[in-house]
């Protein structure tokens, strides 16, 4: 259990790496012809958990030097795979694994091991892949080999899936059309084909919901630099909107990042911001303004946006919510029990909830679920409360963000 006592946030800090982007571009690494060098990697588990599966896969991985080695062998007879906690990781290595196998098997650990995975499997059988399931649950057996050259895929569920197969497209023998129905997280789709093209492949965009991706292509080893990651510090951005200033530097003005949303909905609760280069400065918002978003392309926004609800002066509306379930835990069910907690008055609405926001909480003992964004959200909470809050569980913040108490606190 960890304490957080009340606080007011005055910080200048470098943004944590994005996880999103680190993942992207080890696997096109691990997919290249030649030697690729990424700066900016960070020991989150998530990143760990795509390292240790890009050397299963067989690249070669030297930390020191930032390097990876690509994969030689390309036929194997079968890969055994370990994602740990992490989803793009499973979705994403679900297609690009049987690119160099006809037969992958795929375990995980934690809360991965509850999330429904009925998407993914129906979008595995719909390219022509045979799949074993624990009910749409993990562990899976992949077996078989995509030969389609044309199919329609439907994107309610989210992108990550998609994202895979898109990564996987290059590598067949011939061309894919992909067409997207209903797609949800679109900026994370775009994150993926933005770093494909870093990395030398060719996408022919037909209109913004079909593609063409021409087969047997070569990817092309690179010197990257990861991002600084929104995601992460969305939580800060509204510490400091609530509670004080920050200075953060590291994030990209121009990011295909989702999360980058943050910044509207801050604008809208009156906080104030101007960036010097690539330093955003934040500070407190006098007026507190509720606002309304639609977080239907950026789930990952949602606890820390309650908790800004609860800053505001008045009701505040979250729209999307019908996305929330299948996380790392059910986080709108969770994020309604820490409000109770909070005694700050909420309704639900049909895909939306209501918070009267009262500029300040209650404090008290917040089960986390052992969900990396609803610690660092609890946290960010006591920069307006009336008395300390307790987090059943902080350590599942290394998912996503190694460094985040030491960035918030010292």
């Amino acid at each position: 259990m960890k304490t957080i006592k009340p606080f007011h946030f005055k910080h200048s800090i470098q943004a944590n790496a994005s996880k999103s982007d680190a993942q992207r571009c080890l696997i096109l690494a691990a997919l290249s012809n030649s030697t690729t060098i990424i700066h900016g990697l960070d020991g989150s588990d998530d990143v760990r958990a795509m390292l240790s599966c890009i050397e299963r896969l067989g690249a070669t991985f030297l930390p020191k030097e930032g390097v990876i080695e690509p994969i030689s062998e390309r036929n194997k007879d079968s890969i055994d795979l370990n994602v740990g906690e992490s989803g793009f990781a499973l979705r994403s290595l679900s297609f690009v694994g049987m690119a160099l196998t006809k037969k992958l098997n795929i375990q995980g650990s934690g809360t991965l091991l509850k999330r429904d995975q009925t998407q993914l499997c129906q979008l595995l059988e719909q390219a022509g892949l045979s799949i074993q399931s624990n009910s749409e649950k993990l562990p899976l057996k992949i077996e078989g080999q995509v030969t389609l050259d044309r199919i329609t895929v439907n994107g309610e569920d989210g992108s990550q899936a998609i994202s895979g197969l898109f990564l996987l497209a290059p590598f067949l023998t011939k061309g894919i059309h992909i067409s997207i129905e209903a797609l949800k997280s679109r900026p994370y789709l775009e994150m993926t084909i933005q770093r494909m093209r870093d990395f030398g492949i060719t996408l022919e965009e037909k209109d913004p919901n079909s593609y063409f991706i021409p087969g047997s292509q070569i990817c092309n080893g690179q010197e990257i630099h990861i991002e600084g990651d929104w995601s992460g510090a969305a939580n800060h951005l509204v510490s400091a909107a609530i509670s004080g200033e920050l200075t953060i530097d590291g994030l990209k003005k121009d990011s295909l990042q989702a999360d980058r949303k943050i910044l509207e909905v801050l604008q809208d609760f009156g906080a104030k911001f101007h960036w010097e280069g690539n330093r955003l400065k934040m500070s407190k918002s006098e007026t507190k303004t509720p606002f309304e978003t639609d977080i239907r392309d950026c789930p990952d926004l949602f606890p820390i946006l309650v908790v800004l609800a609860c800053a505001a002066r008045g009701k505040s509306r979250i729209v999307g919510v019908d996305r929330l379930k299948n996380k790392e835990s059910d986080r709108l069910s969770v994020m309604c029990e820490i409000l109770e907690t909070f005694d700050v008055p909420f309704k639900l609405e049909s895909n939306a909830i209501v918070i009267s926001g009262k500029e300040t909480v209650s404090g008290g003992i917040i089960n986390t679920h052992q969900d990396h964004r609803i610690a660092m959200a609890s946290t960010i909470a006591a920069c307006i409360a009336s008395s300390s809050i307790v987090l059943t569980e902080e350590h599942c913040v290394t998912k996503s963000y190694p460094s985040f108490f030491t960035d918030l606190f010292e």
